[in-house]
C-alpha cells in the first residue's frame, strides 16, 4: 500500500502568505484599522478556545466568557497587587483558568444538552457577579493602572506593538488548536461528538476526554483574557457578560463548528462587519442581526464547514502482514469469565433472573433465545453499560463490575452492538484507530510536539489498524466514511474496531442481522479466524445456521433465565428450547406442527 501523499503545497503557502500579510498590517494600515484587526484577533483566539469545546467535543458552553474574565483578572491583580510583570502573570492565568475548568467541568460534564448549557451559563454569571462585588477586583469600577508588557527592554504599549503581540498569541493558539485536532485526543473528541455511548464502549474514557476539552478551552480563554488586560490597561465586569459568551458562540457556529478557518472567518464577520456598517448608525446592529439569521437559515452548517479528512496511514505499509499477531491468552479451556447469580431489574421488570455461566478461554460460546429473553441485557451488564442489581462477575479470577465501560475494554472485553453504532463522519480507518487509541503510551505533550518517539508509535499504531481492516476485508475501503459503506461492510468494520482494542473476549451482538447468505458465510469464516487468533467469542445470534456452524457451546435463555446449556447437538434436540422458540402447541395440531417446526427452526 502506498503511503499517503503529501497535501498540495499551495494551501500551506496561502496560509503562510495570509499570516505574513496580517503580521505586516501595521506597516500600511491606519491606527483605526489596526485596532479593529486586534479585536478580530482577540475574538479569533477566544473562538478557537470555544471551538475545542463546542466544535471538537460537541459540548454546549454558554458561559465561556468566565475563563476570559479569569485570565484578565489574574493578570490585572498580579500586576497591580504583587507587581508581577506581564510575562510572569501568564503561567498563573493559564493555571487558574485550567483549574477553574476542572472545578466546574468535573461535576457538570456528566450532564448533557440543555442541562450542561444551563450550568455553564450559571458559571459565567457567577464569575461576573463575583468580580462585580469583590473589593479586591475593584467592584463595578474594575482595575486600573495595568502595566504594559515589555520585552528585552522594549515597552509594548503602542497599538501597533500590542497588535504584533496579539498576532504572536494568535499564531501559538492556532498551531495548538490544529495539533489538538490532529491528535488522538482530537479523534476521541470527534467520536464523542458522533456517539458518546459508542465511544465509551470502544474504550474512550468519555468523562476524562470531555474534561480535557473543557480545560483546553479554558486555557485558551485565559490567554485571551491576559491579552485583553494588556491591551487596554484596565478591565471591569462589563467586558465579561453573557452577551460576550454568546458573541463567541456565534463566531464558532457562524464559521462552522469544528472548523478552524471557519472560526477565523466568523471572527472577521462578527468583529469587523459592524465596523464597516457604521455609516448606518443605529440600524447597523439591526441589519447585522437580520443578516446573521438569514445566513444561518440558508447555511446552517456554517460559512466554512469542517471537512472531515478521510485519513489514511502516514507510513508505507508495503509488506505488512494482512493478519495481526495472535493475542496472548491464558491456557485453553481455562475459565476466562464467570457469572454468578446475575440479576438485573428495570423497576418492576425482572430482565435477568439470577443466571450463572462460565466462558472458557479459546471457545466460541453462543447465547441464544427468543426476543426479550435478556441476552443483550447480559451483554450490557458484562461490559458495564448497565449495573447489575445483584450477582457477581469474575474476569480472569478477579471480580469485575462497577467500573465504566471503557475500563472493561481496557481489561480485554470488547463488544459490537445489535444496531450498528459506527462514527459515521469518520473514515473506516479512523474508526479502527479510535478503538485502539487507549493502547498508546506516548504522552499528549510529546504527540503535540511531534517527537520522533511519537511518530514511531503512531506509525506502528496505524500499521496495526490497517492489519485489522485487512483481516475483515476492508483494507481497500479504509479511506471511506463509515456512513458511506454498505451494510455488510459496516458490520465488519464494527468487528474490526472491536478487535483493534486487542481483546481477550469479544462479544458479538447479532452480527449477522441484515446480512445476505453470502455475507453470513463470510462472517462464519471470520469468527473462526478470530478464534484462531486466540480470542474467545461470546455470540448472540438468531440465525441458527450460523450458531450451529461456529459454536462450541450454546446457552439458551428465556424470560431472563437459562433453560438449557450444552453442545450444539444437545441443544438442537432439547424440547424446552424448541418450546421457547415455537411456543406450546395446541391440542388440535400438536403432533405434526411441532415435528415440522423442529426441523424448520434448526434448518433456517
Amino acid at each position: 500500500m502506498r503511503a499517503l501523499a503529501f497535501p498540495p503545497r499551495w494551501p500551506v503557502l496561502a496560509v503562510i502568505g495570509l499570516l505574513a500579510a496580517a503580521v505586516a498590517l501595521p506597516a500600511f494600515a491606519s491606527g483605526y484599522v489596526v485596532n479593529v484587526a486586534l479585536t478580530i484577533i482577540t475574538y479569533s483566539i477566544l473562538g478557537l478556545g470555544l471551538n475545542i469545546v463546542v466544535g471538537y467535543a460537541g459540548l454546549l458552553d454558554l458561559g465561556y466568557a468566565a475563563f476570559f474574565a479569569i485570565g484578565a483578572y489574574t493578570t490585572a491583580l498580579l500586576e497591580t497587587q504583587l507587581h508581577f510583570s506581564f510575562w510572569e502573570t501568564l503561567p498563573f492565568s493559564l493555571a487558574i483558568a485550567g483549574v477553574s475548568g476542572i472545578v466546574i467541568g468535573y461535576p457538570t460534564l456528566r450532564l448533557r444538552s440543555d442541562y450542561l448549557a444551563i450550568v455553564t451559563l450559571g458559571f459565567g454569571e457567577i464569575t461576573r457577579i463575583v468580580a462585580t462585588n469583590l473589593e479586591i477586583t475593584g467592584g463595578p469600577n474594575g482595575i486600573y493602572g495595568i502595566e504594559s508588557p515589555s520585552l528585552f527592554g522594549y515597552e509594548i504599549s503602542s497599538p501597533h506593538a500590542v497588535y504584533e503581540l496579539g498576532m504572536a498569541f494568535f499564531i501559538v493558539v492556532l498551531v495548538f488548536a490544529i495539533r489538538l485536532g490532529q491528535s488522538r485526543l482530537g479523534r476521541a473528541w470527534t467520536s464523542i461528538r458522533e456517539d458518546e455511548a459508542a465511544a465509551e464502549a470502544v474504550g474512550v474514557p468519555t468523562l476524562r476526554v470531555k474534561l480535557l476539552a473543557y480545560v483546553m478551552g479554558a486555557l485558551i480563554g485565559g490567554i485571551g483574557g491576559s491579552l485583553f488586560a494588556a491591551r487596554f490597561g484596565t478591565i471591569d465586569p462589563t467586558g465579561f457578560t453573557y452577551l460576550q459568551s454568546v458573541t463567541i458562540l456565534i463566531i464558532v457556529v457562524l464559521g462552522g463548528r469544528g472548523s478552524i478557518p471557519g472560526v477565523i472567518v466568523g471572527a472577521v464577520i462578527v468583529a469587523g462587519v459592524p465596523e464597516l456598517l457604521r455609516f448606518l448608525n443605529l440600524w447597523r446592529i439591526f441589519g447585522f442581526a437580520v443578516a446573521l439569521v438569514i445566513l444561518m437559515l440558508l447555511r446552517p452548517q456554517g460559512l466554512w464547514p469542517v471537512r472531515t479528512k478521510r485519513a489514511m496511514p502516514r507510513a508505507d505499509l508495503a509488506g505488512v502482514p494482512s493478519s495481526p499477531a495472535p493475542a496472548v491468552n491464558a491456557g485453553d479451556d481455562q475459565p476466562l469469565l464467570e457469572v454468578r447469580d446475575l440479576m438485573c431489574r428495570f423497576g418492576g421488570v425482572l430482565a435477568i433472573g439470577g443466571i450463572g455461566f462460565v466462558v472458557r478461554s479459546g471457545e466460541i460460546l453462543a447465547l441464544i433465545g427468543p426476543n426479550g429473553a435478556g441476552k443483550t441485557t447480559v451483554f450490557n451488564c458484562l461490559t458495564g453499560v448497565i449495573r447489575a442489581s445483584a450477582g457477581r462477575i469474575f474476569w480472569c479470577g478477579s471480580p469485575l463490575g462497577g467500573g465504566a465501560p471503557h475500563r472493561n475494554v481496557h481489561s480485554g472485553i470488547a463488544r459490537t452492538f445489535q444496531g450498528i453504532r459506527l462514527f459515521g463522519h469518520m473514515s473506516a480507518f479512523e474508526n479502527v484507530l479510535t478503538g485502539m487509541d487507549h493502547r498508546l503510551h506516548t504522552p499528549l505533550v510529546a504527540e503535540l510536539l511531534g517527537t520522533p518517539s511519537a511518530h514511531s508509535e503512531a506509525a506502528e499504531h496505524e500499521a496495526q489498524g490497517m492489519r485489522w481492516l485487512a483481516m475483515v476485508g476492508l483494507a481497500g475501503r479504509a479511506s471511506e466514511y463509515a456512513a458511506d459503506l454498505p451494510y455488510g461492510d459496516q458490520r465488519r468494520l464494527e468487528i474490526a474496531r472491536a478487535l483493534a482494542s486487542n481483546p481477550r473476549l469479544l462479544l458479538l451482538d447479532e452480527p449477522a442481522a441484515g446480512m445476505n447468505p453470502t455475507e453470513k458465510h463470510a462472517l462464519m469464516d471470520l469468527i473462526r479466524r478470530i478464534r484462531a487468533l486466540g480470542i474467545t467469542v461470546l455470540l448472540i445470534e438468531h440465525d441458527m445456521t450460523l450458531v450451529m456452524g461456529v459454536s462450541d457451546r450454546i446457552i439458551v435463555m428465556d424470560h431472563g433465565v437459562i433453560i438449557a446449556e450444552g453442545p450444539p447437538a444437545q441443544i438442537q434436540s432439547d424440547q424446552r428450547v424448541i418450546d421457547a422458540y415455537l411456543g406450546t402447541a395446541e391440542e388440535d395440531d400438536a403432533a405434526d406442527d411441532v415435528a415440522n417446526g423442529e426441523k424448520s427452526v434448526w434448518n433456517s
